[in-house]
Protein backbone atom coordinates (compact mmCIF):
# COMPACT_ATOMS: atom_id res chain seq x y z
CA UNK A 1 0.00 0.00 0.00
CA UNK A 2 1.59 3.21 -0.87
CA UNK A 3 2.36 6.10 2.18
CA UNK A 4 -0.99 8.45 0.52
CA UNK A 5 -3.06 5.69 0.50
CA UNK A 6 -1.68 4.41 4.30
CA UNK A 7 -1.86 8.36 5.34
CA UNK A 8 -5.34 8.74 3.88
CA UNK A 9 -6.73 5.81 6.11
CA UNK A 10 -5.29 7.40 9.59
CA UNK A 11 -7.17 10.41 8.69
CA UNK A 12 -10.10 8.76 7.81
CA UNK A 13 -9.81 6.81 11.46
CA UNK A 14 -8.89 9.88 12.76
CA UNK A 15 -11.81 12.52 11.81
CA UNK A 16 -14.36 9.67 12.29
CA UNK A 17 -13.19 9.19 16.06
CA UNK A 18 -14.23 13.24 16.05
CA UNK A 19 -17.85 12.72 14.96
CA UNK A 20 -17.22 14.36 11.30
CA UNK A 21 -17.98 12.32 8.13
CA UNK A 22 -15.42 14.32 5.93
CA UNK A 23 -11.82 16.41 6.08
CA UNK A 24 -11.41 19.38 4.07
CA UNK A 25 -8.01 21.72 3.73
CA UNK A 26 -6.45 24.01 1.76
CA UNK A 27 -2.90 24.94 0.61
CA UNK A 28 -2.89 28.31 3.04
CA UNK A 29 -1.60 28.81 6.30
CA UNK A 30 -3.08 31.14 9.62
CA UNK A 31 -2.18 34.55 7.42
CA UNK A 32 -3.31 33.05 4.47
CA UNK A 33 -0.24 33.47 2.50
CA UNK A 34 0.62 32.42 -1.08
CA UNK A 35 3.47 30.60 -0.33
CA UNK A 36 3.38 28.95 2.96
CA UNK A 37 6.55 27.10 4.95
CA UNK A 38 6.18 23.36 5.14
CA UNK A 39 4.80 22.88 8.51
CA UNK A 40 1.77 24.10 6.77
CA UNK A 41 1.84 22.04 3.72
CA UNK A 42 -0.49 19.52 5.20
CA UNK A 43 -2.68 19.23 1.73
CA UNK A 44 0.82 17.76 0.22
CA UNK A 45 1.59 15.46 2.61
CA UNK A 46 -1.58 13.75 2.80
CA UNK A 47 -1.79 14.18 -1.01
CA UNK A 48 1.14 13.98 -2.67
CA UNK A 49 0.52 17.09 -4.79
CA UNK A 50 3.45 19.75 -4.60
CA UNK A 51 1.78 22.91 -6.67
CA UNK A 52 0.82 25.86 -5.01
CA UNK A 53 -2.73 25.93 -5.45
CA UNK A 54 -5.06 23.01 -4.49
CA UNK A 55 -8.34 21.72 -2.25
CA UNK A 56 -8.39 18.92 -1.16
CA UNK A 57 -11.59 16.69 0.19
CA UNK A 58 -11.57 12.94 1.69
CA UNK A 59 -14.86 11.21 2.74
CA UNK A 60 -15.19 7.57 4.21
CA UNK A 61 -14.80 6.06 0.70
CA UNK A 62 -13.70 8.69 -1.60
CA UNK A 63 -11.09 11.81 -2.22
CA UNK A 64 -10.51 14.27 -4.20
CA UNK A 65 -8.47 17.07 -5.22
CA UNK A 66 -9.24 20.50 -7.02
CA UNK A 67 -6.66 22.24 -8.80
CA UNK A 68 -6.71 25.12 -11.76
CA UNK A 69 -5.39 24.61 -15.39
CA UNK A 70 -1.80 25.33 -14.25
CA UNK A 71 -1.51 21.88 -12.72
CA UNK A 72 -3.92 19.43 -14.29
CA UNK A 73 -0.95 17.46 -16.01
CA UNK A 74 1.00 17.57 -12.74
CA UNK A 75 -2.05 16.72 -10.71
CA UNK A 76 -2.55 13.48 -13.14
CA UNK A 77 1.07 12.76 -12.61
CA UNK A 78 1.55 13.14 -9.08
CA UNK A 79 -2.51 11.47 -7.77
CA UNK A 80 -1.30 8.32 -10.33
CA UNK A 81 -2.84 5.28 -8.26
CA UNK A 82 -3.05 7.11 -5.25
CA UNK A 83 -7.05 6.95 -4.53
CA UNK A 84 -7.49 10.63 -5.00
CA UNK A 85 -9.55 12.08 -7.78
CA UNK A 86 -8.63 15.04 -9.58
CA UNK A 87 -11.17 17.73 -10.14
CA UNK A 88 -10.25 19.91 -12.90
CA UNK A 89 -11.16 23.35 -11.07
CA UNK A 90 -12.82 25.73 -13.88
CA UNK A 91 -14.25 23.33 -16.55
CA UNK A 92 -16.78 22.93 -17.25
CA UNK A 93 -19.50 20.69 -15.54
CA UNK A 94 -16.59 20.23 -12.77
CA UNK A 95 -18.72 21.07 -9.40
CA UNK A 96 -17.15 23.75 -6.69
CA UNK A 97 -16.00 21.91 -3.58
CA UNK A 98 -19.16 23.84 -1.93
CA UNK A 99 -21.32 22.39 -4.76
CA UNK A 100 -20.14 18.57 -4.24
CA UNK A 101 -20.75 19.03 -0.25
CA UNK A 102 -24.28 20.42 -0.56
CA UNK A 103 -25.15 17.65 -3.41
CA UNK A 104 -23.87 14.97 -0.09
CA UNK A 105 -25.31 16.77 2.55
CA UNK A 106 -28.94 16.96 0.37
CA UNK A 107 -28.68 13.44 0.50
CA UNK A 108 -27.63 12.64 3.98
CA UNK A 109 -26.55 15.34 6.89
CA UNK A 110 -22.78 15.47 6.51
CA UNK A 111 -20.24 17.15 9.68
CA UNK A 112 -16.77 18.24 8.05
CA UNK A 113 -14.11 18.57 9.90
CA UNK A 114 -10.90 21.38 8.99
CA UNK A 115 -8.82 23.55 10.28
CA UNK A 116 -10.29 26.66 10.61
CA UNK A 117 -6.73 28.35 11.20
CA UNK A 118 -5.85 28.04 7.44
CA UNK A 119 -9.28 28.84 6.03
CA UNK A 120 -9.96 31.46 4.31
CA UNK A 121 -13.78 33.52 5.54
CA UNK A 122 -14.68 33.77 1.95
CA UNK A 123 -14.48 29.84 1.34
CA UNK A 124 -15.28 29.08 4.80
CA UNK A 125 -18.73 30.57 4.56
CA UNK A 126 -19.25 28.61 1.61
CA UNK A 127 -18.64 25.60 2.70
CA UNK A 128 -20.44 26.42 5.99
CA UNK A 129 -23.30 26.81 4.21
CA UNK A 130 -22.86 23.51 2.33
CA UNK A 131 -22.78 21.16 5.57
CA UNK A 132 -24.71 20.19 8.17
CA UNK A 133 -22.42 21.27 10.53
CA UNK A 134 -18.33 21.78 10.82
CA UNK A 135 -15.68 21.29 13.43
CA UNK A 136 -12.26 22.47 14.37
CA UNK A 137 -9.44 20.03 12.71
CA UNK A 138 -6.83 21.75 15.25
CA UNK A 139 -2.50 22.28 15.30
CA UNK A 140 -2.07 19.18 17.33
CA UNK A 141 -4.47 17.00 15.50
CA UNK A 142 -2.63 18.04 12.12
CA UNK A 143 0.60 17.33 14.05
CA UNK A 144 -0.21 13.60 15.26
CA UNK A 145 -1.63 12.87 11.59
CA UNK A 146 1.73 13.88 10.71
CA UNK A 147 4.43 12.84 13.21
CA UNK A 148 7.90 14.01 10.98
CA UNK A 149 6.00 17.41 10.08
CA UNK A 150 8.82 20.22 9.79
CA UNK A 151 9.11 23.08 12.53
CA UNK A 152 8.30 25.97 11.51
CA UNK A 153 11.28 28.54 10.85
CA UNK A 154 12.19 32.01 12.22
CA UNK A 155 14.57 33.70 10.57
CA UNK A 156 15.89 37.32 12.10
CA UNK A 157 14.88 40.61 11.01
CA UNK A 158 16.82 43.44 9.19
CA UNK A 159 15.18 46.88 8.31
CA UNK A 160 14.84 47.78 4.61
CA UNK A 161 16.42 50.94 3.77
CA UNK A 162 15.19 51.22 0.51
CA UNK A 163 11.85 52.50 1.15
CA UNK A 164 11.31 56.04 0.38
CA UNK A 165 8.95 56.29 3.52
CA UNK A 166 9.60 56.11 6.99
CA UNK A 167 7.89 53.33 9.14
CA UNK A 168 7.38 56.14 11.59
CA UNK A 169 5.10 58.24 8.78
CA UNK A 170 3.50 55.22 7.50
CA UNK A 171 1.96 54.41 10.40
CA UNK A 172 1.01 57.72 11.20
CA UNK A 173 -0.87 57.95 8.40
CA UNK A 174 -2.71 54.54 8.89
CA UNK A 175 -3.78 55.81 12.47
CA UNK A 176 -5.31 59.14 10.62
CA UNK A 177 -7.04 56.68 8.72
CA UNK A 178 -8.62 54.84 11.57
CA UNK A 179 -9.45 57.68 13.54
CA UNK A 180 -11.02 59.54 9.94
CA UNK A 181 -13.57 56.17 10.22
CA UNK A 182 -14.06 55.18 13.69
CA UNK A 183 -17.21 56.58 14.62
CA UNK A 184 -18.62 54.48 17.23
CA UNK A 185 -18.22 55.17 20.47
CA UNK A 186 -16.08 52.27 21.48
CA UNK A 187 -12.77 52.25 20.85
CA UNK A 188 -11.66 50.30 17.25
CA UNK A 189 -8.42 48.73 16.83
CA UNK A 190 -6.95 47.37 13.22
CA UNK A 191 -6.06 44.04 12.69
CA UNK A 192 -3.38 43.78 9.77
CA UNK A 193 -2.85 39.64 9.12
CA UNK A 194 -1.14 39.66 5.84
CA UNK A 195 2.74 39.60 5.62
CA UNK A 196 3.50 41.67 3.03
CA UNK A 197 1.26 44.22 4.49
CA UNK A 198 2.79 44.12 7.81
CA UNK A 199 6.78 44.23 6.21
CA UNK A 200 5.74 47.32 4.15
CA UNK A 201 4.44 48.82 7.38
CA UNK A 202 7.19 48.14 9.58
CA UNK A 203 10.07 48.35 6.40
CA UNK A 204 11.22 45.38 7.88
CA UNK A 205 11.94 42.11 5.91
CA UNK A 206 12.37 38.53 7.02
CA UNK A 207 13.08 35.44 5.79
CA UNK A 208 10.21 32.54 7.88
CA UNK A 209 8.93 31.76 4.49
CA UNK A 210 10.76 30.80 1.17
CA UNK A 211 11.28 33.20 -1.63
CA UNK A 212 9.33 35.59 0.69
CA UNK A 213 10.97 38.65 2.55
CA UNK A 214 8.50 38.48 5.34
CA UNK A 215 7.92 37.33 8.73
CA UNK A 216 5.64 35.40 10.97
CA UNK A 217 3.91 38.28 12.64
CA UNK A 218 0.36 40.00 13.47
CA UNK A 219 -0.19 43.88 13.44
CA UNK A 220 -2.82 45.49 15.90
CA UNK A 221 -3.46 49.54 15.41
CA UNK A 222 -5.50 51.84 16.84
CA UNK A 223 -5.26 56.26 16.48
CA UNK A 224 -3.06 56.36 19.35
CA UNK A 225 -1.00 52.82 19.86
CA UNK A 226 0.45 50.12 18.06
CA UNK A 227 1.61 46.71 18.45
CA UNK A 228 3.40 44.44 16.52
CA UNK A 229 3.25 40.25 17.46
CA UNK A 230 6.12 38.26 16.36
CA UNK A 231 8.61 36.03 17.41
CA UNK A 232 10.43 38.26 19.64
CA UNK A 233 12.95 35.93 20.58
CA UNK A 234 15.01 36.41 17.41
CA UNK A 235 14.95 40.52 17.76
CA UNK A 236 18.29 42.03 17.83
CA UNK A 237 18.22 45.17 20.02
CA UNK A 238 18.77 47.91 16.74
CA UNK A 239 15.71 46.70 15.37
CA UNK A 240 13.76 46.54 18.57
CA UNK A 241 14.35 50.15 18.96
CA UNK A 242 14.05 51.21 15.50
CA UNK A 243 10.81 49.58 15.92
CA UNK A 244 10.14 51.46 19.35
CA UNK A 245 11.54 55.20 17.55
CA UNK A 246 8.68 53.84 14.82
CA UNK A 247 6.17 54.02 17.23
CA UNK A 248 5.45 50.28 17.60
CA UNK A 249 5.16 48.66 21.04
CA UNK A 250 6.56 44.10 20.91
CA UNK A 251 4.69 41.12 21.53
CA UNK A 252 4.81 37.73 21.95
CA UNK A 253 3.15 36.20 18.31
CA UNK A 254 0.81 34.11 20.57
CA UNK A 255 -0.46 36.55 22.34
CA UNK A 256 -3.07 38.08 19.90
CA UNK A 257 -6.07 35.93 20.58
CA UNK A 258 -5.73 37.29 23.92
CA UNK A 259 -5.20 40.85 23.83
CA UNK A 260 -8.44 40.29 21.24
CA UNK A 261 -10.25 38.78 24.23
CA UNK A 262 -9.86 41.32 26.46
CA UNK A 263 -9.88 44.53 24.03
CA UNK A 264 -13.38 43.01 22.64
CA UNK A 265 -14.10 42.27 26.53
CA UNK A 266 -13.79 45.95 27.48
CA UNK A 267 -16.42 46.80 23.98
CA UNK A 268 -14.05 47.18 21.99
CA UNK A 269 -14.40 46.78 17.98
CA UNK A 270 -12.54 45.01 15.59
CA UNK A 271 -11.91 46.54 12.34
CA UNK A 272 -10.44 44.10 9.57
CA UNK A 273 -10.65 43.10 5.80
CA UNK A 274 -13.10 40.49 4.66
CA UNK A 275 -10.29 38.26 2.53
CA UNK A 276 -7.76 38.91 5.50
CA UNK A 277 -9.66 36.99 8.01
CA UNK A 278 -9.27 33.17 8.79
CA UNK A 279 -12.01 31.60 10.13
CA UNK A 280 -10.50 30.83 13.17
CA UNK A 281 -10.28 34.32 13.79
CA UNK A 282 -13.34 35.44 12.32
CA UNK A 283 -15.08 32.88 14.99
CA UNK A 284 -13.21 35.23 18.00
CA UNK A 285 -13.90 38.45 16.93
CA UNK A 286 -17.29 38.47 14.78
CA UNK A 287 -19.63 39.81 17.32
CA UNK A 288 -17.41 42.83 17.52
CA UNK A 289 -15.94 42.53 13.82
CA UNK A 290 -16.26 45.97 11.65
CA UNK A 291 -15.36 45.02 7.54
CA UNK A 292 -13.47 47.35 6.39
CA UNK A 293 -11.39 47.78 2.66
CA UNK A 294 -8.28 49.33 4.95
CA UNK A 295 -6.05 50.93 2.25
CA UNK A 296 -2.86 49.38 3.21
CA UNK A 297 -2.23 47.21 0.37
CA UNK A 298 -3.44 49.81 -2.13
CA UNK A 299 -0.64 52.17 -0.59
CA UNK A 300 1.91 49.47 -0.38
CA UNK A 301 0.96 48.71 -4.18
CA UNK A 302 2.03 52.42 -5.61
CA UNK A 303 5.33 52.81 -5.49
CA UNK A 304 7.56 56.13 -5.19
CA UNK A 305 9.24 58.17 -7.78
CA UNK A 306 12.30 57.42 -5.81
CA UNK A 307 11.62 54.01 -4.98
CA UNK A 308 11.24 53.40 -8.51
CA UNK A 309 14.60 55.09 -10.30
CA UNK A 310 16.21 52.19 -7.51
CA UNK A 311 13.79 49.24 -9.04
CA UNK A 312 15.46 50.36 -13.00
CA UNK A 313 18.52 50.40 -11.82
CA UNK A 314 18.22 46.85 -10.23
CA UNK A 315 16.50 45.94 -13.75
CA UNK A 316 19.03 46.67 -15.82
CA UNK A 317 21.76 44.46 -13.73
CA UNK A 318 19.17 41.55 -13.61
CA UNK A 319 18.48 42.10 -17.32
CA UNK A 320 22.64 41.82 -17.65
CA UNK A 321 22.69 39.13 -15.57
CA UNK A 322 20.33 37.23 -17.71
CA UNK A 323 21.53 37.94 -20.56
CA UNK A 324 24.84 36.81 -19.52
CA UNK A 325 23.04 33.58 -18.48
CA UNK A 326 22.12 32.74 -21.85
CA UNK A 327 25.45 33.76 -23.81
CA UNK A 328 27.39 30.69 -21.33
CA UNK A 329 24.54 28.65 -21.98
CA UNK A 330 24.56 28.99 -25.59
CA UNK A 331 28.68 28.22 -25.49
CA UNK A 332 28.79 25.40 -23.19
CA UNK A 333 26.03 23.96 -25.63
CA UNK A 334 28.07 24.38 -28.68
CA UNK A 335 31.51 23.23 -26.89
CA UNK A 336 29.09 19.76 -26.33
CA UNK A 337 28.53 19.99 -23.00
CA UNK A 338 25.40 17.93 -21.66
CA UNK A 339 23.54 20.26 -19.63
CA UNK A 340 19.81 20.38 -17.54
CA UNK A 341 17.34 22.10 -16.88
CA UNK A 342 19.11 22.20 -13.19
CA UNK A 343 22.06 23.40 -14.79
CA UNK A 344 20.30 26.05 -16.45
CA UNK A 345 18.97 27.14 -13.13
CA UNK A 346 22.25 26.86 -11.22
CA UNK A 347 24.26 29.11 -13.84
CA UNK A 348 21.54 32.06 -13.91
CA UNK A 349 21.55 31.94 -10.14
CA UNK A 350 25.03 32.48 -10.32
CA UNK A 351 25.18 35.21 -12.60
CA UNK A 352 22.64 37.06 -10.27
CA UNK A 353 24.04 36.54 -6.99
CA UNK A 354 26.96 38.28 -8.41
CA UNK A 355 24.54 41.73 -8.02
CA UNK A 356 25.68 44.21 -5.28
CA UNK A 357 22.45 44.04 -3.70
CA UNK A 358 21.09 40.49 -4.02
CA UNK A 359 19.12 38.82 -1.30
CA UNK A 360 17.77 35.62 -2.94
CA UNK A 361 15.72 34.29 -6.02
CA UNK A 362 11.77 35.97 -5.36
CA UNK A 363 10.34 32.66 -6.45
CA UNK A 364 11.59 29.34 -7.65
CA UNK A 365 13.29 29.48 -11.01
CA UNK A 366 11.40 27.97 -13.84
CA UNK A 367 13.53 25.71 -16.53
CA UNK A 368 11.63 24.28 -18.61
CA UNK A 369 12.52 22.68 -21.75
CA UNK A 370 9.71 21.83 -25.07
CA UNK A 371 7.02 20.16 -23.29
CA UNK A 372 7.78 20.93 -19.92
CA UNK A 373 7.23 24.45 -20.69
CA UNK A 374 3.74 23.84 -21.42
CA UNK A 375 3.10 23.51 -17.58
CA UNK A 376 2.75 27.43 -16.60
CA UNK A 377 4.07 26.23 -13.46
CA UNK A 378 6.75 23.73 -13.58
CA UNK A 379 10.04 23.51 -11.84
CA UNK A 380 12.96 20.99 -12.18
CA UNK A 381 12.94 18.59 -9.42
CA UNK A 382 16.30 18.78 -7.55
CA UNK A 383 18.90 16.91 -10.04
CA UNK A 384 16.20 15.35 -12.24
CA UNK A 385 15.85 18.15 -15.16
CA UNK A 386 15.45 17.30 -18.44
CA UNK A 387 18.49 17.60 -20.48
CA UNK A 388 19.01 20.48 -23.08
CA UNK A 389 19.28 18.99 -26.03
CA UNK A 390 19.29 21.51 -29.38
CA UNK A 391 17.42 21.81 -31.47
CA UNK A 392 14.88 22.77 -28.74
CA UNK A 393 12.33 25.34 -27.09
CA UNK A 394 14.01 26.56 -23.46
CA UNK A 395 11.52 28.67 -21.27
CA UNK A 396 12.82 30.52 -18.43
CA UNK A 397 10.45 32.52 -15.55
CA UNK A 398 12.95 33.77 -12.60
CA UNK A 399 12.89 37.20 -10.28
CA UNK A 400 15.44 38.18 -7.78
CA UNK A 401 15.02 40.14 -4.72
CA UNK A 402 17.64 42.95 -4.09
CA UNK A 403 17.86 45.48 -1.58
CA UNK A 404 16.19 48.19 -3.73
CA UNK A 405 13.50 45.94 -5.75
CA UNK A 406 12.09 42.60 -7.01
CA UNK A 407 12.28 41.05 -10.48
CA UNK A 408 10.56 38.77 -12.08
CA UNK A 409 11.30 38.29 -16.52
CA UNK A 410 10.25 35.47 -18.56
CA UNK A 411 12.13 34.34 -22.01
CA UNK A 412 11.94 31.81 -24.50
CA UNK A 413 15.29 30.54 -26.79
CA UNK A 414 15.18 28.31 -29.55
CA UNK A 415 18.67 26.79 -29.22
CA UNK A 416 20.60 24.85 -31.88
CA UNK A 417 19.57 25.64 -35.65
CA UNK A 418 16.21 25.99 -36.93
CA UNK A 419 17.03 24.08 -39.90
CA UNK A 420 17.57 20.71 -37.91
CA UNK A 421 14.08 21.32 -36.49
CA UNK A 422 11.06 19.87 -38.65
CA UNK A 423 10.01 22.55 -40.46
CA UNK A 424 5.62 22.11 -40.25
CA UNK A 425 6.49 22.39 -36.07
CA UNK A 426 8.97 25.33 -36.51
CA UNK A 427 6.31 27.15 -38.60
CA UNK A 428 3.77 26.80 -35.76
CA UNK A 429 6.03 27.41 -33.05
CA UNK A 430 6.49 30.98 -35.27
CA UNK A 431 2.72 31.44 -34.96
CA UNK A 432 2.76 31.10 -31.47
CA UNK A 433 6.01 33.04 -30.34
CA UNK A 434 4.37 35.88 -32.94
CA UNK A 435 1.24 36.41 -30.89
CA UNK A 436 2.60 36.11 -27.55
CA UNK A 437 5.28 38.43 -28.61
CA UNK A 438 2.27 40.90 -30.06
CA UNK A 439 0.13 40.16 -26.81
CA UNK A 440 2.91 40.76 -24.55
CA UNK A 441 3.83 44.17 -26.21
CA UNK A 442 -0.18 45.36 -26.91
CA UNK A 443 0.02 45.43 -22.93
CA UNK A 444 3.33 47.71 -22.60
CA UNK A 445 1.94 50.50 -25.44
CA UNK A 446 -1.75 50.21 -24.29
CA UNK A 447 -2.62 53.88 -23.53
CA UNK A 448 -6.17 54.32 -21.11
CA UNK A 449 -8.46 56.71 -19.40
CA UNK A 450 -7.48 56.89 -15.38
CA UNK A 451 -9.71 54.52 -13.54
CA UNK A 452 -9.41 51.46 -16.46
CA UNK A 453 -8.80 48.36 -13.94
CA UNK A 454 -7.15 45.06 -15.27
CA UNK A 455 -10.13 43.11 -16.58
CA UNK A 456 -10.63 45.59 -19.09
CA UNK A 457 -6.94 45.49 -19.87
CA UNK A 458 -6.87 42.04 -19.81
CA UNK A 459 -8.97 42.01 -22.67
CA UNK A 460 -6.73 44.01 -25.06
CA UNK A 461 -3.65 41.70 -23.96
CA UNK A 462 -5.18 38.70 -24.74
CA UNK A 463 -6.79 39.52 -28.65
CA UNK A 464 -3.69 38.71 -30.54
CA UNK A 465 -3.56 35.23 -29.30
CA UNK A 466 -7.32 35.06 -29.16
CA UNK A 467 -6.80 36.20 -32.33
CA UNK A 468 -5.08 33.04 -33.84
CA UNK A 469 -7.28 30.46 -32.10
CA UNK A 470 -5.68 30.40 -28.47
CA UNK A 471 -6.09 31.28 -25.29
CA UNK A 472 -4.32 30.60 -21.72
CA UNK A 473 -5.32 29.72 -18.33
CA UNK A 474 -3.80 32.61 -15.91
CA UNK A 475 -3.96 36.22 -15.89
CA UNK A 476 -2.03 38.04 -17.93
CA UNK A 477 0.17 40.42 -15.13
CA UNK A 478 0.25 40.59 -11.14
CA UNK A 479 1.25 43.28 -9.25
CA UNK A 480 4.93 42.92 -7.90
CA UNK A 481 6.43 44.14 -4.20
CA UNK A 482 8.93 46.37 -3.27
CA UNK A 483 11.81 44.33 -2.26
CA UNK A 484 8.52 42.10 -1.16
CA UNK A 485 6.03 38.92 -2.85
CA UNK A 486 6.52 38.86 -6.34
CA UNK A 487 3.22 38.35 -6.66
CA UNK A 488 1.32 41.50 -5.11
CA UNK A 489 -2.53 42.00 -5.71
CA UNK A 490 -3.79 45.12 -6.65
CA UNK A 491 -2.59 45.71 -9.45
CA UNK A 492 -3.55 42.59 -11.26
CA UNK A 493 -4.93 42.23 -14.90
CA UNK A 494 -6.71 38.87 -15.13
CA UNK A 495 -10.79 38.23 -16.84
CA UNK A 496 -11.38 37.08 -13.23
CA UNK A 497 -13.18 39.89 -11.28
CA UNK A 498 -11.94 39.98 -8.01
CA UNK A 499 -10.95 43.26 -5.73
CA UNK A 500 -7.42 43.51 -7.02
CA UNK A 501 -8.57 43.10 -10.81
CA UNK A 502 -11.28 45.69 -10.17
CA UNK A 503 -8.78 48.19 -8.55
CA UNK A 504 -7.90 50.58 -11.18
CA UNK A 505 -4.54 51.90 -12.39
CA UNK A 506 -2.52 54.35 -10.77
CA UNK A 507 0.65 55.83 -11.48
CA UNK A 508 3.42 53.94 -9.83
CA UNK A 509 1.47 50.56 -9.88
CA UNK A 510 4.36 48.01 -10.52
CA UNK A 511 2.66 45.05 -12.67
CA UNK A 512 4.31 41.99 -14.70
CA UNK A 513 2.95 41.69 -18.11
CA UNK A 514 2.99 37.44 -19.17
CA UNK A 515 0.78 36.04 -21.91
CA UNK A 516 1.40 33.02 -22.72
CA UNK A 517 0.29 30.00 -25.17
CA UNK A 518 0.95 26.49 -24.08
CA UNK A 519 0.61 23.22 -26.52
CA UNK A 520 1.01 20.14 -23.77
CA UNK A 521 3.33 17.53 -25.32
CA UNK A 522 5.16 20.21 -27.30
CA UNK A 523 6.07 23.60 -26.00
CA UNK A 524 5.34 26.52 -23.98
CA UNK A 525 5.70 30.51 -25.06
CA UNK A 526 5.80 32.93 -22.16
CA UNK A 527 6.94 36.46 -22.34
CA UNK A 528 7.22 38.54 -19.21
CA UNK A 529 8.38 41.83 -18.91
CA UNK A 530 7.59 44.28 -15.53
CA UNK A 531 5.84 47.38 -16.23
CA UNK A 532 5.49 50.44 -14.64
CA UNK A 533 1.64 53.00 -14.77
CA UNK A 534 3.08 56.26 -15.74
CA UNK A 535 1.38 59.24 -16.08
CA UNK A 536 0.75 60.88 -20.07
CA UNK A 537 0.66 64.29 -20.71
CA UNK A 538 -2.70 64.36 -21.98
CA UNK A 539 -4.13 62.81 -18.69
CA UNK A 540 -3.85 59.70 -19.76
CA UNK A 541 -1.99 56.74 -18.51
CA UNK A 542 0.13 54.01 -20.31
CA UNK A 543 2.71 51.86 -18.73
CA UNK A 544 6.70 52.54 -19.16
CA UNK A 545 8.57 48.91 -19.47
CA UNK A 546 11.14 48.53 -16.50
CA UNK A 547 12.93 45.67 -18.45
CA UNK A 548 16.26 46.45 -19.49
CA UNK A 549 17.65 43.71 -21.40
CA UNK A 550 17.83 43.77 -25.11
CA UNK A 551 14.55 42.05 -26.48
CA UNK A 552 16.13 41.63 -29.73
CA UNK A 553 18.84 39.43 -28.50
CA UNK A 554 16.76 37.32 -25.85
CA UNK A 555 14.01 36.57 -27.81
CA UNK A 556 13.11 34.02 -30.62
CA UNK A 557 13.77 37.10 -32.78
CA UNK A 558 17.58 36.14 -33.09
CA UNK A 559 16.20 33.11 -35.19
CA UNK A 560 14.51 35.25 -37.45
CA UNK A 561 11.06 34.46 -36.63
CA UNK A 562 8.25 35.39 -39.25
CA UNK A 563 6.17 38.40 -38.43
CA UNK A 564 8.46 40.10 -36.08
Amino acid sequence: MSEIKTRLLSLRSAIKAMGADAFYCALSDAHLSEYIQKADQLLSFLSGFTGSNAEFLVTADKAFLWTDSRYWEQAERQLLNSGIALMRDGEKDVPSVAEWLSEVNAKKSTVLALPLETLPLERYKKIRESVSKVIDFPDEAITKEWPDRPKREISSLYIHRASSVSAADKLKRLQKYIESINTQASPSALLLTKLDDIAWLTNLRGADIAFNPVFLSWAWVLPDSATLFLHDEILDDQVAQYLKEAGWMIAPYALLEKTIEGFIGQGGKVLARESDLNAKLYSQIKNAWVPVKHPVSLWKSVKTKEEIAGLKEVMKADGEALQAFIDELKVRLANGEKLTENDAVDILHQKRSAIEGFIGESFGTIAAVDANAALPHYEPEEGKGAQIVPPCILLVDSGAHYDRGTTDTTRVWFLGDPKDYPQEKLQRLKRDYTAVFLAMKTLSEATFKPGTNGVELDRVARAPIQAIGADFGHGTGHGIGLTLNVHETPPSISPREREGTLTPFEPGMVTSDEPGIYRPGEWGIRIENMLVCVEKEDGMLGFETLTQCEIDRTLLMENSLVGL
